[in-house]
């Protein structure tokens, strides 16, 4: 389907090119001195199902507005403010505590602010509930205001514009098969080469992240730069000046500098949406996918083990990228929701002043394919192009799919926005990206006929809790199997039982027509030792088990272990169905394979597609699928 979706893609484009510069020239080759002269042909636009520029179906008629929000709801707005931020009028933000001309001008825009503040509440005569000022990346004033008083607000000098606010996600999707992906990205060369992340600074704008775990851990974290011997250009705890200007100071105006400071992995860590310093993501609800970036990024090389120090690949599996770099943890999803544009922009301005090397955003609207009002992407935009911008700022494509894959079989009909991923990620010059399928598995596998090593997708948990589904582990041992080449219909259990019992047995049906609870529960009265789903098109498959009420562990394997196993089996027949057998060995040794896969490139589940400004999105991919980190596996 992935590549029946980007031939669609392709053609479309080829045939919009196409069609839309017709050429009508003579049959005759003119001469060196005569000139052809080109005509452009209309094109009728009802072929296009696109109604031409200025003959809009219901233009002669008057339609009624319907407001998106009552007039006395709350609404959270950037207020836009005539004067440039400091980075789009030019000014550096290189070592920016250090910049006297820098601060200046930052100071007087937030003067600015505070006088266009008391305007706004003279206007409307109550307070304005005020959330961030924003003066490095943007001049905005972000507040929670009735939506009734927009207008209001619009009339006051100073103020150019008042926006509405996009809330974002994080972009987090089920778990997969625990992997890691050095072997993609080339680390290992690169920390051969002494390139470990040492002396550099990532950010992480996400739910926060777990301060206690061990792939954290500021004792292993020092062994491993002592080694290195650079331990001078390591960030420390900030000083007073740089508090001063970053915004957390601004929302929490008692925040100290020590505050800030977790250890020397975590030399700075913020909740930009609490107003506090309860970084972890253990007292809400917004899940620990903050520790699983951070994981994927800079997870310790060293794990402490009492009063020596083993290495992170081989005692647990999870090693960063960059396992050397520092991390400065920006948490907008916290205890009170997040995250709003402003959230994610006051956060990326505080990792600018802390000297940031990266910041990873990996969050996104709901809604695909839109690019929002422009004033955030004009932001971003500027960011990319300020020569003084060390940062790279990346942003997650996200995990809604391809529309082919997402229930849509209209594909580019009356729609040009195919995109399924949200803003920010569909900005301009955001450097979107996506999620390659990993090729290195890493877990215990199954062992058929004592040689072929399979590895399965286990899935016991889904959005709404566990799943009632044992951990396949749980039945270390070695039994008979019987691949049943049909879908598990009540049927198909009990005739290939007839001939052979399945009791005590490891089953194998095909995907399809059924749920997979159904294929669970068809088998529950046949005593079997588990149930392997073997996938019926290319990639790995996770299982919506919320209704299975079977007592033996559920699995899925791909379609091309599938088709291995029979080829290694005993085929056999009965009435009508094709069976094969042979023994299968439950492991529990965790073990590593490099092998050809069929679906290592764009994952299934990644967003991507022409968002509604027709720029091809997203720019560049990096392993995103069975991605092993901390707190186990997740789409990134």
């Amino acid at each position: 389907m992935k590549n029946t979706a980007k031939q669609l893609l392709i053609l479309l484009l080829s045939t919009a090119m196409l069609f839309s510069n017709i050429l009508t020239v003579s049959a005759e080759t003119p001469s060196q001195d005569e000139t052809t002269v080109l005509e452009m042909e209309e094109l009728d636009p009802e072929s296009l199902h696109v109604a031409k520029l200025g003959e809009g179906e219901n233009e002669t008629e008057t339609e009624e507005f319907i407001a998106p929000y009552d007039l006395d709801q709350t609404v959270r707005v950037s207020i836009v403010l005539e004067r440039s931020s400091t980075i789009e009028a030019g000014y550096s933000v290189e070592n920016i505590t250090e910049n006297a001309d820098t601060l200046a001008y930052r100071d007087s825009l937030r003067r600015e602010q505070d006088a266009v503040t008391a305007a706004i509440e003279k206007k409307l005569g109550r307070t304005l509930d005020v959330k961030w000022n924003l003066t490095l990346a943007a001049n905005i004033i972000s507040a929670d205001v009735r939506y009734g008083d927009i207008d209001r607000i619009l009339e006051v000098d100073g103020v150019r514009n008042v926006i509405l606010e996009n809330r974002y996600e994080p972009q987090v999707d089920d778990v997969n098969t625990a992997n890691t992906s050095e072997n993609m990205v080339g680390a290992t060369a690169a920390w051969a080469e002494g390139y470990s992340g040492a002396g550099s600074r990532i950010a992480i704008i996400d739910t926060g992240i777990d301060t206690s775990h061990q792939s954290f851990n500021e004792d292993a974290f020092n062994h491993s730069i002592e080694d290195l011997g650079k331990t001078s250009e390591l960030m420390g705890q900030i000083d007073n000046t740089t508090l001063n200007q970053l915004n957390a100071k601004e929302k929490l105006s008692s925040l100290t500098a020590a505050q800030t400071h977790v250890s020397t992995k975590i030399p700075y860590g913020f909740n930009y949406i609490d107003g506090n310093t309860t970084i972890n993501h253990l007292s809400d609800v917004q899940g620990n996918h903050g520790s699983h970036v951070a994981g994927i990024a800079a997870a310790n090389k060293y794990i402490k083990s009492g009063n020596s120090y083993n290495l992170a690949v081989d005692a647990v599996k999870a090693v960063g990228m960059a396992p050397d770099a520092q991390l400065l943890i920006m948490k907008v999803f916290g205890a009170g929701g997040g995250a709003y544009d402003s959230d994610y922009m006051v956060a990326i301005e505080d990792a600018i002043v802390l000297g940031a090397d990266s910041i990873n955003l990996s969050l996104g609207s709901a809604a695909p394919g839109f690019t929002y009002d422009d004033t955030y992407q004009t932001i971003l935009n500027s960011l990319s192009s300020n020569a003084n911008m060390k940062a790279v700022v990346t942003i997650s494509a996200g995990n809604s799919y391809a529309y082919a894959t997402n229930l849509r079989r209209d594909l580019y009909i009356e729609d040009v926005s195919e995109h399924t991923g949200g803003s920010p990620g569909t900005f301009l010059n955001s450097l979107g990206t996506a999620a390659a399928q990993n090729t290195l598995t890493e877990g215990a596998p199954l062992i058929f006929n004592g040689s072929q090593q399979v590895f399965y997708t286990e899935d016991t948990e889904g959005e709404e809790g566990s799943y009632n589904n044992p951990e396949i582990t749980t039945i270390k041992g070695t039994y008979d199997y019987v691949y049943i080449d049909a879908l598990g219909e009540a049927s198909d259990y009990s005739t290939v039982n007839n001939a052979l019992s399945l009791s005590g047995k490891i089953v194998i049906v095909n995907r399809g027509e059924l749920s997979f609870s159904e294929k669970g529960n068809n088998a529950k009265s046949y005593s079997l030792k588990a149930i392997i789903i073997a996938n019926n098109t290319d990639g790995a498959i996770h299982m919506d088990l919320t209704d299975y009420t079977g007592n033996f562990p559920m699995v899925s394997i791909t379609l091309n272990d599938a088709d291995t196993i029979k080829e290694n089996s005993t085929k056999r027949s009965t009435n009508g169905i094709d069976y094969y057998t042979g023994r299968v060995e439950v492991t529990t040794t965790s073990v590593s394979m490099v092998a050809p896969r069929e679906d290592t490139e764009i994952t299934d589940f990644s967003s991507w597609g022409v968002p509604g400004s027709l720029i091809m999105k997203p720019e560049i991919t990096a392993p995103g699928g069975d991605i092993y980190s901390v707190y186990g596996t997740a789409r990134t």
